[in-house]
């Protein structure tokens, strides 16, 4: 074997090693956000959101935000037991004819609701949110804030 050889073969075994000590590391590499996958972020914020909340301004209404997905909305006094809806997190970017632009709405959790099998459809944007209160605004219809207090 002459001195060329020797070091081609010793360029592969370094090539090689390169690749099989940062290749694990390269290929784990986060990929892209996806608004639709839930990420720790939206689990820490869904999980915050959780309960029954009441509204400061019509203490007679209340929405309970459940894990699995249901929300109902209840006002004391009605005969009815509430309306029933399915939430989720969604992209702002993706929706049309909300109450605000998208762009306005950069660092906000922003909710979309299905109510009653689909009658209805609302979108609200989550402005502040701690274990005790939340904030939120309507982006279905003339961009009213309400504030909650978790009972």
């Amino acid at each position: 074997m002459n001195q060329k050889t020797g070091w081609a073969v010793v360029a592969v075994v370094v090539v090689a090693g390169a690749l099989f000590y940062f290749w694990p590391r390269i290929s784990a590499a986060p990929a892209p956000a996806d608004p639709y996958i839930s990420t720790p972020s939206q689990e820490v914020e869904q999980s915050a959101m959780l309960g029954t909340w009441r509204s400061s301004t019509d203490a007679k209404f209340t929405r309970e935000i459940d894990a699995d997905g249901v929300m109902i909305d209840r006002y004391e006094g009605e005969a009815s037991a509430g309306i029933n809806g399915e939430w989720s997190f969604v992209d702002p970017a993706t929706v049309s004819g909300l109450a605000m632009p998208a762009a306005s709405l950069a660092g906000l959790k922003v909710v979309k609701v299905v109510w009653e099998g689909g009658a209805e459809t609302t979108y609200f944007a989550v402005n502040k949110l701690d274990e005790k209160s939340m904030t939120t605004t309507d982006l279905t219809g003339t961009g009213s804030v309400t504030v909650y207090a978790k009972i």
